[in-house]
């Protein structure tokens, strides 16, 4: 089921939440498992008429990019359905912190990880590729305010030899990037929107990741979204901006570099470095790929989520 969005969502919300409690009185389930705050009211009220649980899972808080005038009521309400729900899950610890703290004393953290689908023939690209140009590669969306500095690693890619940027996704900087390909095609390669299987048989032959994501945008701040994750299990380093919850795990686990993302300068030698010394890069790379395997991979989080599943069914078998 998908919840209204845009400019409707306000009319529409009240016949979305009429019709999802409708569905989930008459459907049998256990748990019912809310993404995001659209269906958080009738899912809650569903299960007290049924006596099920509830896990409220929080990809993204909507009150950041609420007028400020009603913030914070948005907030009170948000946290409030964080209560009444059962479990709460988060994308990221730091969005904890970014709300100044969740009322719920079960919060589990579930990470935007990728399977493990690399075969045979594309686990031999895991680890430093000796091939050239040094390519850096971003897949994801494309939209302005997203502020992903692309233009800064353009600036950087454009002035060094033998390094090239690749870049797949879709939004409203799709123009721009193309105009990049076509006036420098030997420097960019646009390959458009492109399947998650490909970003990964791509990534794992790519020599660096990067996702440079603005720390003012508090989702940037306090989410690191999936390109680490992805590096992660293609065994690359990844190139990153300061002050972010995605810094704070390449740091930990020592698999990329942290660069002012307004600096093309820094940009470019952050690359040099990594290009001119494979075996720093390789050392990185394999930092990463150990931090898939062993805290980060999906077959962790999907354990983790089965986990909590299996322990809420229990209580309400119990009577808990």
């Amino acid at each position: 089921m998908k919840a209204p969005e845009g400019i409707r969502l306000a009319l529409l919300l009240p016949l979305w939440w009429g019709y999802v409690l409708f569905r989930l009185l008459f459907l049998k389930w256990d748990v019912v498992h809310v993404l995001n705050f659209h269906a958080i009211l009738p899912s809650l009220l569903a299960a007290r008429l049924k006596r099920k649980r509830v896990i409220y899972e929080i990809i993204d808080f909507y009150e950041w990019r609420t007028p400020r005038l009603i913030r914070g009521a948005f907030l009170w309400y948000d946290k409030l359905m964080m209560h009444l729900a059962d479990s709460v899950i988060v994308t990221d610890e730091a969005q904890i912190k970014g709300i100044g703290g969740i009322p719920n004393a079960y919060v589990t953290p579930i990470y935007d990880s990728p399977p493990d689908i690399l075969d045979n023939h594309d686990r031999h690209f895991i680890g430093y590729l000796d091939s050239r140009p040094f390519t850096l590669f971003y897949a994801g969306a494309l939209y302005e305010n997203r502020q992903l500095h692309l233009d800064e690693v353009f600036e950087a890619v454009k002035e060094l030899d033998g390094v090239k940027l690749v870049v797949a996704g879709y939004g409203d900087q799709v123009d721009k990037i193309q105009g990049w390909s076509n006036r420098f095609p030997e420097k960019v390669a646009f390959i458009g929107q492109v399947s998650y299987d490909e970003v990964m048989k791509r990534g794992v032959k790519t020599h660096l990741f990067f996702v440079l994501r603005d720390d003012k945008v508090p989702t940037n701040r306090f989410t690191c979204g999936s390109t680490i994750f992805n590096a992660m299990a293609c065994g690359k380093p990844i190139l990153v901006n300061l002050g972010t919850a995605t810094t704070d795990k390449v740091l930990k686990e020592n698999c990329g570099i942290a660069v002012n993302p307004r600096d093309a300068g820094e940009i470019g030698q952050a690359v040099l470095r990594l290009r001119d010394n494979p075996a720093f890069c390789r050392e990185l790379g394999a930092n990463a790929r150990r931090a898939y395997e062993q805290f980060y991979g999906w077959h962790i989080m999907a354990e983790r989520l089965l986990g909590l599943y299996g322990k809420l069914t229990q209580e309400r078998r119990r009577g808990g």
